[in-house]
């Protein structure tokens, strides 16, 4: 059932923005910081300590845009009505987060894979290795998995409009967390995840004292969070009517 679900959103997609989008953001993001790494002052471990904090903010804003694109699919195909009239609504609803998970991963990875390859390859950089950055990708992926959740609750609930919304203010949000406003209280910001994590974990792998600590405070957090809120949202998806998108 799960695999036709995630069949049916699949085809859902073509002719929409989105698989695209997940092809052209990771190449032009890429692209412009390589741009910019062939002549910044910064040492090789700050570049890519700041490119990783650069997509990690910018992550919730996008969070928020597919999630709503979504909805966009939903409406376009019947007014939500092949969706309400489902038996397992449940099904279709994990479907939806699976999908646009399976997107995040593609994009995050070839991101990495393309300023990697430019990094080491064209700017000579190499102190910190393509494993290590492939590993800050997977990382940055999986602290993106309560926002998709939370996020794709929003749009169904509230609306389009209110997704995009939440998804800017959320960026905006872990943007301030990586200032020195956020070093005491991103660990329980779940929307600061996708920028801090990473760098967190970039800054254990470079030896820096502290981070150790820093990561084990915030993966127990992280566990329970992702897993109340995989809880909630198979719950919530299993009495969701549409009350407020049909208004």
């Amino acid at each position: 059932m799960l695999r036709k679900n995630l069949h049916s959103d699949l085809l859902k997609t073509k002719g929409t923005p989105i698989v695209l989008a997940h092809i052209l953001i990771p190449v032009i993001t890429s692209g412009l910081f390589l741009i910019y790494n062939s002549f910044s002052v910064w040492n090789e471990n700050t570049r890519i300590i700041a490119f990783y904090q650069a997509v990690g903010a910018g992550f919730p804003v996008l969070i928020g845009i597919f999630t709503a694109s979504m909805i966009k699919q939903e409406q376009n195909a019947g007014g939500f009505q092949n969706l309400l009239t489902l038996p397992q609504k449940t099904t279709a609803f994990l479907s939806k987060v699976l999908l646009l998970l399976i997107f995040s991963m593609f994009s995050v990875l070839l991101t990495t894979v393309i300023f990697g390859f430019g990094f080491c390859m064209i700017l000579k950089g190499s102190t910190i290795g393509m494993g290590i950055c492939m590993m800050a990708a997977f990382v940055m992926w999986c602290s993106s998995i309560p926002l998709y959740i939370w996020q794709m609750i929003m749009a169904f609930q509230f609306g389009e409009g209110v997704s995009i919304g939440v998804g800017i203010l959320s960026g905006l949000v872990s943007a301030l967390m990586l200032t020195g406003l956020g070093d005491y209280i991103w660990k329980y910001t779940f929307v600061s995840w996708t920028s801090r994590i990473p760098y967190t974990y970039l800054k254990f792998t470079l030896g820096e004292s502290g981070a150790i600590n820093e990561l084990g405070a915030v993966i127990p957090i992280y566990c329970i969070l992702t897993l109340i809120s995989m809880i909630y949202y198979l719950l919530w998806a299993s009495r969701y009517e549409g009350i407020k998108i049909s208004e």
